[in-house]
């Protein structure tokens, strides 16, 4: 082996064993002095590129932008700018610097860049919305929306909506068409409960979403006091609130049967079965029960099977008493 290839191989394992460093404390969100002072032994220009082919100068930037060394950070984003520049993560860099810094055109004008070059990235879709929340162009945040509006993402659908949100009156009906799309793309059992929660701000206002959470607060406070007819009547002002919530339906159901009150609990139940439909079984469960108080079994066996099919274990205890062979 040569000597030139044996350089090259002790520089890049230098670089490996640095990066290794420096991308536990950006995980961690550590800045570490120690950590910086290897940074005088190490080639940024080969490689120029960091084992996942982020460029050098700009992961080195990230790390001076962890301990506020701002001008540090820009002065190597700036010299990585033509480091793999396609992936667009210095100017993803420069846009955090001047955000941190307070220049509203140049993190406009590199949060723009980058989201130009790729879109559909998360981090690219946050800083350019955070931008126009902080230029006062709540307009604009619907037509970049749009660009990645077939997105899955939920990160970039929580963060659209939480900035609609920062200026209440500016949301559009298109933005609560998507808050709509949104709810029915992420059922309850699967999305991040805060994705849910945004959407329904959108379409329902912030304040009107606030007491339905205080109702149903209050509601739960009622049914532990084992006050269940005053509970169910919490829960039902809570989905008038908040129809998006189908526990505040199933609960004013669930409440109206343990009181008694068997035929106000069936519209609250079937409501969550047949309108909103989270394929919980739990619904079932108590709609089966309710009609098995009624004295209608073949209900009853009907309700409790379809919980079955959702693997709702309490339902397993069940199907054999309501379920009767008539023959």
């Amino acid at each position: 082996m040569s000597s030139v290839s044996i350089y090259f191989h002790y520089i890049n394992n230098v670089s490996s064993e640095i990066q290794a460093d420096i991308y536990q404390d950006i995980f961690s969100g550590e800045y570490r002095e120690e950590s910086t002072r290897r940074f005088g032994v190490l080639n940024t220009d080969f490689p120029n590129l960091s084992l996942s082919s982020l460029p050098m100068k700009g992961v080195i930037g990230r790390y001076y932008y962890l301990g506020a060394q701002y001008d540090k950070a820009l002065e190597l984003a700036n010299q990585g700018m033509k480091d793999n520049p396609y992936i667009m993560y210095n100017e993803s860099l420069k846009t955090d610097i001047y955000f941190r810094l307070g220049v509203k055109d140049s993190m406009m004008y590199y949060a723009e860049r980058a989201f130009s070059g790729i879109p559909n990235n998360n981090k690219h879709f946050l800083d350019l919305a955070r931008a126009y929340v902080n230029f006062d162009k709540y307009k604009l945040l619907d037509s970049v929306f749009k660009v990645v509006e077939d997105t899955k993402d939920p990160v970039i659908l929580k963060f659209y909506f939480s900035s609609l949100l920062t200026k209440e009156d500016s949301i559009s009906k298109y933005a609560k068409e998507k808050a709509r799309e949104a709810l029915k793309n992420f059922p309850e059992s699967s999305a991040d409960p805060n994705l849910r929660l945004s959407a329904a701000y959108v379409l329902y206002g912030t304040e009107r979403i606030q007491k339905a959470i205080a109702a149903h607060q209050k509601a739960s406070d009622l049914y532990d006091e084992g006050k269940f007819r005053e509970s169910a009547l919490k829960y039902e002002e809570a989905s008038k609130l908040n129809p998006l919530e189908y526990t505040y339906f199933e609960n004013a159901g669930i409440t109206n049967f343990q009181f008694g009150y068997y035929e106000k609990a069936i519209p609250f139940l079937k409501h969550v079965i047949d309108s909103i439909n989270p394929r919980t079984g739990k619904s079932e469960l108590v709609l089966a029960q309710v009609y098995n108080e009624l004295g209608d079994l073949e209900k009853a066996c009907k309700y409790i099977s379809a919980s079955a099919r959702y693997n709702y274990q309490e339902s397993f205890k069940l199907i054999g008493v309501y379920c009767i062979d008539k023959d």
